[in-house]
């Protein structure tokens, strides 16, 4: 159902707030999010979208402009979905409508966690979960991630993400090296103990995998 495949350098908007519409985006390559800038401009993250995703899906169905930004963190190639291509597919397909049920379904499932995380976990917690939920969410596209992960996500964005400054976030990922739980740097996360690391964030994957594939 995808059309008009294009290529997006790093750091460039693909949606802007208050853009009509009418299409959904196939991400293939590369790593995008989805935020929301504040009025006195500061911004909480959302999503990173990965390949595999599909961003713009809950919007179809509600008349009027984009409230997001959604941007490209690193070069993407996307494919727009128009809605009447992907109405017609929903109709008519059986596998495609169960695709984009699940899809939701994730994305739904995903900001419950992030809700959690911001009012009930601490900023120690919340941070392992999300590095577990990106983890997680790479090896369903089959990278191998136990022992650690490219991300490409610089501290700021993920301090956005995690509802903490960069200064805390900080703090939190040296506590989590010198648990020997965890380091990242220079766009790449390097797990040393992953079973202590999900113990710590009580991490649980189910919300994440489709159900045929949970044990």
């Amino acid at each position: 159902m995808s059309q008009r495949k294009r290529r997006v350098d790093p750091n460039q908007p693909i949606v802007l707030p208050n853009d009509a519409s009418e299409e959904a985006y196939l991400i293939q390559r590369g790593w995008a999010c989805v935020y929301k800038l504040l009025p006195d401009g500061s911004r909480q993250v959302l999503s990173f979208s990965l390949p595999g995703d599909i961003v713009g899906l809950p919007g179809l169905s509600l008349e009027g402009a984009s409230p997001f930004w959604f941007e490209s963190l690193t070069e993407v190639e996307i494919s727009s979905i128009s809605s009447a291509t992907l109405f017609r597919g929903l109709a008519s397909e059986p596998a495609v409508a169960r695709a984009m049920q699940w899809s939701v379904a994730l994305e739904s499932a995903i900001l419950i966690e992030r809700l959690i995380s911001l009012g009930r976990r601490s900023a120690l917690v919340r941070t392992a979960h999300f590095i577990l939920e990106l983890a997680t969410r790479l090896s369903l596209i089959g990278e191998d991630t136990r022992r650690g992960f490219d991300c490409p996500v610089n501290q700021y964005w993920l301090a956005d993400a995690l509802g903490l400054t960069a200064i805390h976030l900080n703090r939190v990922l040296r506590e989590l090296r010198e648990a020997h739980l965890l380091t990242m740097r220079s766009g790449h996360v390097e797990i040393h103990n992953f079973e202590g690391l999900r113990e710590l964030a009580a991490f649980d994957a189910d919300y994440l995998t489709p159900p045929k594939r949970r044990h």
